[in-house]
């Protein structure tokens, strides 16, 4: 313990000393252990004289008077005993209050001590937290509880850093995927001059193939033209997706309450895969946000996509997907949960990575344009744990009140 956190116990104890010492010489003075005065003394005596002299004039109350004279005596040596020892008991009445005063004075230092001892060692670990905090460290851990100001401050602390490290990830995600965005723009680029002269090249030849006049020679060239039309066909495809992932819009958000989203959703996409049954939950209070319906509903039309295709992959008649809002905080979460085959560990390392597919004739630009979506939304698109199948948890930045009509408003005014 630093010297510094003695001054105070021991200031403490020695006041406390000085003060009970001066109460301990106050309280024995004679007003506490009053002592037998003079005047009384001497009327008990002159008292037993009086009943001596009595008992011999008047001899049939003799009895009665030398009963009345033992009392008398007896209480005379009391106060005379009272007179000599009441220094002494005195002076054991100050010890007496004297050591408690001090032991319940050191008993309180050290108490005090062992509590400064204490919060010392927790205000050491929210510094070095704050420390780490200052440097960057994601995901800080204080390891401190309570409910006073340094256990308020600590879950503070932990609070800010969650916070920072997840902004920390969704901004270089960000960064990320504009690069992929950049590639994809240069790639569409290049790929369209080439497809669209080999889409050409290849009527030509199919053409030139129907005027062979061996058969067999024209079959064999007829089925390889159709195989190059549709290899031709299937980079076409891709350099589709690479252009509309390179010139992915900006979200144009609107106020509103997501249960209307989720409701209109599966209203309109509830049949659209026969394979997959729509469960929805919503939360019991509106859940206010700022966002863009026709890019969200893109993203849940992706993920029932990969959902009903994982189905057909598994060799599944039918399935279901839940759809569940909350709002938790400043966060409005959806969660889209189905019971398929789940996700493979292999894949959910890059799951979110341009390009990345475990899915047979995927393209891999599905999940990245998703999330790609949600992070320009403030929000972001992540795979949580679940017991059985793919569970996918959309986040928006939640608005605490109901979106004000300015067109009202303007009525109004």
């Amino acid at each position: 313990m630093p010297a510094r956190s003695l001054v105070f116990p021991l200031a403490l104890l020695l006041a406390t000393t000085v003060v009970v010492g001066l109460i301990a010489r106050e309280l024995s003075r004679a007003w506490f252990l009053p002592g037998p005065r003079p005047e009384l003394i001497e009327e008990l005596e002159l008292s037993l004289s009086d009943q001596r002299r009595l008992a011999r004039l008047m001899p049939e109350t003799a009895e009665g008077r030398r009963q009345r004279f033992e009392r008398t005596q007896t209480l005379l040596r009391h106060l005379r005993v009272l007179a000599f020892s009441r220094e002494s008991l005195a002076e054991r009445h100050a010890v007496l209050l004297l050591s408690g005063a001090i032991g319940v004075t050191l008993a309180a230092g050290g108490l005090h001590a062992l509590r400064q001892s204490r919060q010392d060692r927790r205000l050491m670990r929210l510094q070095a937290a704050l420390l780490q905090l200052a440097d960057g460290t994601p995901d800080v851990r204080v390891a401190i509880t309570g409910r006073d100001v340094t256990g308020r401050v600590a879950r503070m602390v932990e609070q800010i850093s969650a916070i920072h490290t997840r902004d920390r990830r969704r901004l270089a995600s960000l960064e990320d995927l504009s690069r992929w965005q950049d590639a994809a723009r240069r790639h569409a680029h290049e790929m369209r001059t080439p497809l669209a002269a080999a889409q050409l090249d290849l009527a030509a030849l199919g053409e030139a193939s129907g005027r062979v006049a061996d058969p067999a020679l024209r079959d064999r060239l007829c089925q390889r033209t159709r195989d190059l039309e549709g290899d031709v066909r299937r980079l076409n495809e891709f350099a589709q997706a690479f252009a509309a992932f390179g010139r992915l819009p900006r979200p144009r958000p609107r106020e509103g309450d997501l249960r209307d989203l989720v409701l209109e959703f599966s209203e309109r996409f509830g049949a659209a895969w026969p394979r997959l049954a729509m469960d929805v939950e919503l939360a019991e209070r509106p859940c206010f946000a700022s966002y863009d319906a026709e890019l969200l509903r893109q993203v849940l039309v992706n993920l029932c996509e990969n959902s009903a295709a994982a189905l057909q992959g598994a060799g599944r008649e039918q399935g279901v997907v839940r759809l569940a809002l909350h709002g938790a905080g400043s966060l409005a979460t959806l969660d889209i949960v189905d019971d398929g085959p789940g996700i493979s560990a292999e894949a959910r390392s890059g799951l979110f990575q341009p390009y990345a597919t475990y899915r047979p004739g995927g393209i891999g630009l599905g999940l990245a344009i998703s999330r790609k979506i949600l992070l320009d939304h403030g929000g972001d698109l992540e795979l949580v744990p679940s017991q059985r199948g793919a569970a996918f948890r959309l986040s928006l930045p939640a608005n605490s009140q109901e979106p004000r009509d300015d067109t009202d408003s303007a009525r109004r005014g």
